[in-house]
């Protein structure tokens, strides 16, 4: 509700500049302009200059609005809304400048449809990208340090951007389009706590002697992460198996315990029978 009530108030803040803008253009006109005698181009110059007066003040409220929507949705989600509303502001604010040295509708029309074109084609990579970083952020809620599965390899996040997310794995850092995780080209799946905790419930840990029945060997354990575990055999082969299909039982990995000695009883035995 904070994050709902922010937006709704920065939104009003924006529409009262804005109306006072016009207000004050306005004024000027009715009251001031009649009274001094200057020529027309100073007089466009105060009228842009009120323009891009109130633009600024626009841009500066949307600047320091960044801090309390980062605290809701976090760095990257604020830095995309407020590149948003600042071109927002900036395209009405060239248009009010034009409007203001008389270009016709029918021009801005036109020449708004031939700059969106134009820019469309330019820009279409970098639009889709930030589009797609908008929704990866709003559906996944990512944060640099989560512990992540990129297509079943496990890694962190090192940095979120409007374009890529970064991921450090084992092989080293994987830069991931933004594009490519909102179309489902790339899985990023992140781990809960909870979800580290399924480590606890397997039989063995790391350094233990186990017996599998897959290729019927016997070996140690090596490494066990969230994901996996691996074991090298004393035939010197290394195996790789998923936790959950240990815990599934699917596969069978069984700890190798030792066994008391079971001869200690039969030597005390003989030694009573030997007596005289």
């Amino acid at each position: 509700m904070d994050i709902v009530g922010s937006v709704k108030r920065l939104a009003i803040t924006i529409s009262l500049l804005v109306a006072l803008a016009a207000g004050t253009l306005v004024a000027y006109d009715l009251f001031i302009k009649t009274s001094i005698n200057l020529p027309d181009f100073a007089h466009n110059l105060i009228r842009i200059t009120i323009i891009a007066g109130f633009w600024l003040a626009i841009l500066f409220i949307i600047t320091r609005s960044k801090q309390t929507i980062a605290k809701h949705l976090g760095d990257q989600p604020a830095t995309i809304i407020q590149f948003l509303m600042g071109s927002i502001s900036l395209l009405i604010m060239t248009f009010a400048i034009l409007r203001v040295l008389d270009v016709s509708p029918d021009t801005l029309l036109t020449s708004a449809g031939i700059a969106s074109i134009t820019i469309g084609l330019i820009m279409s990579t970098f639009v889709g990208g930030i589009l797609s970083s908008v929704f990866v952020f709003a559906s996944h809620r990512y944060r640099v340090g989560d512990n992540v599965v990129v297509n079943n390899v496990p890694g962190q996040i090192v940095e979120l951007s409007a374009m890529v997310t970064r991921v450090r794995t084992d092989v080293g850092i994987v830069a991931i389009p933004n594009s490519a995780i909102a179309s489902g080209m790339v899985l990023v799946t992140r781990m809960h706590a909870h979800e580290t905790a399924s480590l606890s419930r397997l039989p063995y840990i790391q350094g233990d002697r186990v017996v599998t029945t897959y290729m019927q060997g016997e070996g140690a354990v090596t490494e066990i992460t969230p994901i996996h575990t691996k074991i090298v055999l004393d035939s010197g082969k290394e195996l790789t198996f998923l936790n959950s299909s240990v815990l599934a039982g699917s596969v069978a990995i069984a700890k190798i315990a030792q066994t008391p000695n079971l001869q200690t009883p039969n030597l005390h035995k003989e030694t009573a029978l030997n007596r005289p």
